[in-house]
């Protein structure tokens, strides 16, 4: 138990420090660190499952500017918690949500301290033209962040692989069966915000086809993915180029 708490602990870490050390690397997704969580915990495809069910609710969340994005928390815990308590991919996803919203609030109270401890250093590292101290300012508040994310979520693991399945075998069959119809809905609702924004009619045909293969023709996950890889070749091959346009 000790062993995997440190493992998610420091997949938690990990996770968090990219966009304080690496920018936006796309290393922190839910996909990729449930994924990675699988693999160390010794179940693979069940950390894939839950990744790309989290990716669909999250896949238009993204860092800009000073606001906090939190996903690292919530993928992180939830997936490890599904493979080592025996929980549904559902009961999982029901869980990510209110963990990424809790971790949001230590986001901002982390940054808080960062900037109270830090950016009087790098001020005055600035004036004094001490390119050496920006850079250790810069790699210490990662250092601050992969440290406190590493201990709670280890901590939350160690905690909750105990106590959520002592809380999951007091509810009622009744209310689990409604949590984990309504965690069905979190990935519609996610493609559907991401669609908001991004939609365009000219696609909309690929978006009709990725809805009808699985539907009608009983095409698996693979197929469809495969499908829209040949259909992006032959957009690309078929669409004009710069200087024919000009």
């Amino acid at each position: 138990m000790i062993l995997q708490a440190i493992l998610v602990g420091l997949v938690a870490g990990y996770g968090r420090i990219e966009q304080s050390w690496f920018g936006q690397q796309m290393i922190a997704r839910p996909i990729w660190l449930c994924t990675l969580v699988g693999l160390l915990l010794g179940d693979l495809k069940q950390g894939v499952i839950i990744g790309g069910t989290l990716e669909l609710i999250w896949a238009g969340v993204v860092q800009i500017g000073a606001a906090p994005t939190e996903v690292v928390s919530g993928s992180v815990l939830a997936s490890a918690l599904v493979i080592t308590s025996g929980l549904t991919v559902e009961e999982g996803v029901a869980l990510a949500i209110p963990v990424a919203l809790l971790a949001s609030v230590m986001n901002t109270f982390i940054s808080s301290v960062n900037s109270a401890v830090l950016s009087s250093l790098t001020n005055k590292a600035v004036e004094n033209c001490d390119t050496k101290m920006i850079w250790w300012t810069g790699i210490g508040g990662g250092i601050i962040y992969f440290i406190v994310y590493f201990i709670v979520i280890a901590l939350g693991f160690m905690a909750g692989s105990v106590a959520i399945q002592a809380v999951i075998d007091s509810i009622p069959g009744v209310v689990r069966y409604g949590l984990t119809n309504a965690s069905k809905l979190l990935p519609a609702i996610g493609i559907g915000i991401l669609l908001k924004f991004t939609f365009d009619w000219k696609y909309a045909g690929f978006f009709a086809l990725g809805f009808l293969l699985p539907t009608y023709l009983g095409m698996g996950t693979m197929g469809v993915a495969l499908t829209g890889l040949v259909c992006a070749y032959i957009y690309y091959q078929f669409k004009p180029k710069a200087e024919e346009e000009a």
